[in-house]
């Protein structure tokens, strides 16, 4: 039915954020140029907090989409088709299989038009290398339970600027600026939290094949974990993608109704006459240009916006 009451609404929003383990109300840290500041707090107690997943990206529809890899920790066999289709096409829109750390933070970011200086706390997921995690076990050493004390992030590098790297330094208590109280020590935004839910998918054998096969998953396409093209390798939005794509039907053309011809005379028969001798094709003919026509470009995959990171598939390796 097209009409529901208010609580029809709000029993289905209630459903959806259940569906989604409240994955819907966190998003992305970023911080976008370079001297560019976030204050945070880090739901990180100890390094068993610490989220780590093995995944592919590949290209759908413009979007960027991280894809867990089937292959266990460390191997490289045969149980992922991803990892295949990535080594028979290896500038194709598949990376390779990349070790993430997903971090799960309160952050601030500056704002001159707050009267704070700073915008109020929002939860966000921080996605680094695998390797950013020794940064987090020497503050963990250093600070002890990191969801007790604020850290001053700072993003060293310009936009699109490939070397960029991240700072991270334990603000004291008694900071004359940054307060405690800046960031409430409420992590209840994570509570249930499924990172698979949030920033990749997590998809079985049969359905990767079936991508691999038609170039899209078998159920609807979701769009939380989705990145635009731009934040992706600019080199593999260039290239072909590694699975085929199902052919296209041709294109019917519209009806057009028959051309009537006059009808020549008859003549009488010529006696004795020789048919016309018909010319043989001659082989390897290669058909000249049609002229007014263009030959149309080959369909390319989504180009990157200039000015973003990309991101190195060159390596496996923390």
């Amino acid at each position: 039915m097209s009409q529901f009451s208010f609580n029809d609404y709000q029993n289905v929003v209630a459903q959806a954020e259940a569906n989604s383990n409240g994955s819907s109300k966190i998003g992305y840290f970023k911080l976008k140029d370079d001297g560019d500041i976030a204050i945070a707090r880090l739901n990180i107690s100890s390094t068993d907090d610490l989220m780590f997943a093995s995944v592919h990206t590949i290209g759908i529809n413009g979007k960027w989409i991280k894809v867990s890899c089937l292959n266990p920790l460390g191997s490289y066999g045969g149980d992922c088709a991803l990892c295949a289709a990535n080594t028979a096409n290896p500038k194709g829109s598949i990376s390779k299989a990349n070790k993430k750390l997903f971090i799960p933070m309160l952050v601030s970011y500056r704002d001159p038009q707050s009267t704070t200086g700073y915008t109020p706390a929002v939860p966000v997921i921080w996605d680094r290398p695998a390797a950013f995690s020794r940064e987090l076990a020497n503050k963990l050493m250093i600070a002890g339970d990191l969801r007790n004390t604020l850290v001053l992030i700072t993003r060293n590098g310009k936009a699109g600027d490939m070397q960029t790297t991240y700072s991270m330094d334990i603000l004291p208590a008694e900071h004359p600026v940054f307060k405690p109280d800046m960031i409430p020590g409420d992590f209840s935004a994570f509570n249930n939290f499924n990172i698979a839910k949030h920033s990749y998918w997590e998809k079985t054998p049969a359905e990767i094949n079936t991508f691999l096969t038609t170039g899209k998953f078998p159920e609807a396409i979701q769009t939380n974990n989705t990145q635009s093209a731009s934040a992706f390798n600019p080199a593999a939005a260039t290239t072909t993608n590694a699975f085929a794509a199902p052919p296209q039907a041709p294109v019917q053309p519209a009806y057009q109704p028959p051309v009537q011809t006059p009808a020549a005379p008859v003549s009488a028969p010529v006696p004795n006459s020789v048919a016309p001798e018909v010319a043989s094709p001659t082989p390897n003919t290669i058909p000249s240009a049609v002229p007014g026509v263009t030959p149309t470009a080959p369909a390319t995959q989504p180009t990157e916006q200039p000015g973003t990171p990309s991101r190195n598939f060159s390596g496996f390796s923390f």
